[in-house]
C-alpha cells in the first residue's frame, strides 16, 4: 500500500528553513484505521501528524474531515496540525484561499493570509485552577513570586491546558518542569500533563513555551497553537479587543517560532502563522492481504 506524505514547518520564520514546528500531513488517509494512523504518528515521531480522511469534490473541496494523532493518542484539536493541513487541503483544491476542517473538536474555518494561513478558534471555556502559586512553581521549577497566581487558568478552546502568566520572559526562559509535580497540579481531565507559560516581552509582543508529560518524561513544543488559542481565549474573556500579538515559542529547543495571534472586536481569536513546505514522500507498507 502506498501512502503519500508531505513535511512542512507550522509558525516559521521568514529565512530561517529550520523554524518552526514540523508537520506530517497525510493527504489519502481514507484507508486507514485508527490503530494505523497511531502507528504512522509514532512512525514519524514529531509533535504531531494530520491525516485526511476525506475531502469533498468540486466546491466541495476546501472542505475536509482530518484526524490529528500524537506518538500516543489522538488530539481532538491543535493549531499547527490545523494550518498545515489546510495547505495541504488547498493545493488538492487548486489553490483555495478559504477551507474548513472538521476534527472531533469541531469545524475550523482557516483562511489564507499574507504571512501563510490563519484559523479561527472556537469559544474558549475557563475554569478555576486549584493548585496554588507555591505548587505551580514547585512544578515548574521555578521561585513562586515569578507566577502570576491570579491570571492561571484551566482554558479550552478545543482541548484544555493549564495557562500560567509568569512576570517576565527570564521567568519563562527559567522554567524547569517537574514531571511528578506536574502530574498532581497541572493534569485536564483524559489528558496527560499540561503547562502552557507566558510572559509579556513589550506591549505587543509575548514569549511562551508549553511542556508536557510523556511518560516519566517532561517534553516541550517547539509552537503550540492550540495554547496560543487559549491564550487569546484568556485574554478575551479580560476584555481585550481589537488586538495583535507576536508570540515566539521554541528557541529553548532550537526551533524558533512565530505565531501571531489577534483578538478581534467581537472578542474572536484568531492564530496564524507562515507555513515552510520541506518535503514530500511515499511510504510503502504491508497489510494484511496485500504486499507494498
Amino acid at each position: 500500500m502506498d501512502l503519500p506524505f508531505r513535511l512542512l514547518n507550522v509558525f516559521a520564520i521568514d529565512g530561517d528553513p529550520f523554524s518552526g514546528n514540523p508537520l506530517c500531513v497525510f493527504p489519502d488517509a481514507a484507508a486507514l484505521g485508527d490503530d494505523e494512523m497511531q502507528a504512522w504518528a509514532r512512525q514519524f515521531n514529531l509533535s504531531e501528524s494530520a491525516f485526511v480522511t476525506s475531502v469533498g469534490e468540486g466546491e466541495a473541496a476546501r472542505e475536509a474531515q482530518v484526524r490529528i494523532f500524537t506518538p500516543e493518542h489522538e488530539m481532538p484539536f491543535a493549531g499547527h496540525p490545523t494550518l498545515g493541513a489546510a495547505e495541504v487541503v488547498a493545493g488538492l483544491a487548486d489553490g483555495a484561499d478559504r477551507v474548513h476542517l472538521t476534527m472531533p473538536a469541531g469545524r475550523i474555518p482557516v483562511v489564507r493570509t499574507e504571512h501563510g494561513w490563519r484559523l479561527a478558534a472556537r469559544p474558549a471555556t475557563l475554569r478555576e485552577v486549584t493548585s496554588s502559586g507555591t505548587d505551580l512553581a514547585a512544578a515548574l521549577g521555578i521561585e513562586p513570586a515569578l507566577v502570576v497566581r491570579a491570571d492561571a487558568s484551566w482554558v479550552d478552546s478545543g482541548v484544555e491546558q493549564l495557562v500560567v502568566r509568569l512576570v517576565t520572559a527570564e521567568a519563562v526562559r527559567a522554567c524547569t518542569p517537574e514531571p511528578h509535580a506536574m502530574t498532581e497540579h497541572m493534569t485536564s481531565p483524559g489528558r496527560p500533563p499540561h503547562a502552557y507559560v507566558w510572559a509579556w516581552t513589550g506591549p505587543s509582543t509575548i514569549e511562551a513555551r508549553l511542556f508536557y508529560t510523556q511518560g516519566p518524561s517532561v517534553l516541550e513544543d517547539p509552537a503550540t497553537g492550540s495554547a496560543c488559542a487559549n491564550l487569546g481565549g484568556w485574554l478575551a474573556a479580560r476584555g481585550v479587543r481589537d488586538v495583535s500579538v507576536v508570540v515566539s515559542q521554541g528557541a529553548a529547543v532550537g526551533r524558533p517560532s512565530r505565531l501571531l495571534l489577534d483578538v478581534d472586536g467581537l472578542g474572536g481569536v484568531h492564530v496564524g502563522g507562515r507555513i515552510h513546505a520541506v518535503g514530500q514522500g511515499v511510504c510503502s507498507y504491508a497489510v494484511e492481504g496485500v504486499r507494498p
